[in-house]
């Protein structure tokens, strides 16, 4: 059993290191060069699903394919939809917000979230509940202090909230539905895998709307923007498997623990590579939810 555990948290961390690293790229792509959503998504998914490709191979040699049916396509594509449209809703959210900020309005989202799951799949936890209430409590306290203190554009951090709030609670609402029934980590891999080129598919049939075409302006295309797209891709590939391995235990709950560590993984990272300087007051309200979560596992 501690064996088991101890790879729960390695995978754990595994992912949520991962993650955060992702977040500053990101904050980087449209925050910083200013790039267009669309483009980088679609080359964003473009790297994910020829790395996932090499993947798909190997596991096909040692496992099958499953099942694949018109309902597991339906789930697929509504899933990958809903995770695809998530991904645009964060290209928007850097493009005007640090990557502190991103952290306290998706915090926000955690007080609507356990209702959305009670709806779609009639589960609910009072104990997770008082803990996003609390949070909600202390995120509301620091952007009161922060807007006295440096002055925060309130109504830049309302609208940026608006579009990115019924995304998350849309995707947390529908995607255990959706994934229900898939118990063995395989099953999960391969729908991973199955999501990641649906993603493709969508983001592509976006990027034509857009741009007419597949040709790809290449004026900013430098070496070092390639690596910034294949690391993230291999970030992306690394993050969601062991996600998915670290989720998908019985013994989940100790894993979860270190997964909720994501946040402050990004703003070190913001402080290091971005130069978004932290503050106490961020690094406290992070560690405070992060030991009430720890509470309340």
């Amino acid at each position: 059993m501690l064996a088991s555990n101890l790879w729960l948290i390695i995978f754990a961390t595994i992912s949520s290191f991962s993650r955060g690293i992702i977040s500053v790229i990101d904050r980087y792509q449209m925050g910083y060069r200013k790039q267009s959503s669309i483009d980088v998504n679609f080359l964003n998914n473009i790297c994910s699903s020829v790395l996932v490709t090499f993947m798909l191979l190997v596991i096909l040699h040692d496992y099958p394919s499953p099942r694949i049916t018109n309902n597991y396509l339906i789930r697929v594509f509504l899933y990958a939809f809903l995770a695809q449209i998530v991904a645009y809703g964060y290209s928007y959210v850097f493009k005007k917000v640090t990557i502190m900020q991103s952290v306290i309005l998706s915090k926000i989202t955690d007080l609507f979230i356990p209702l959305a799951i009670l709806l779609t799949m009639g589960y609910f936890s009072k104990s997770s509940y008082l803990v996003s209430i609390i949070s909600t409590i202390i995120v509301v306290i620091y952007i009161a202090f922060e807007q006295r203190k440096d002055n925060l554009d309130l109504k830049n951090l309302a609208k940026t909230f608006t579009v990115i709030a019924p995304l998350l609670i849309a995707q947390a609402a529908f995607s255990p539905f959706l994934t229900k029934g898939l118990i063995k980590p395989i099953d999960l891999v391969f729908f991973t895998i199955m999501t990641i080129y649906v993603r493709c598919l969508i983001s592509l049939i976006t990027f034509i709307s857009k741009n007419h075409s597949l040709k790809i302006n290449g004026e900013n295309l430098t070496g070092r923007v390639f690596l910034i797209y294949g690391s993230r891709a291999v970030l992306t590939l690394l993050a969601q498997v062991t996600y998915t391995l670290a989720t998908s235990s019985p013994n989940s709950s100790i894993a979860w623990i270190f997964l909720n560590m994501t946040s402050l993984y990004s703003v070190i990272f913001g402080d290091i590579f971005l130069k978004e300087k932290m503050k106490f007051a961020d690094i406290l309200v992070i560690v405070l939810i992060f030991v009430l979560a720890l509470f309340s596992k």
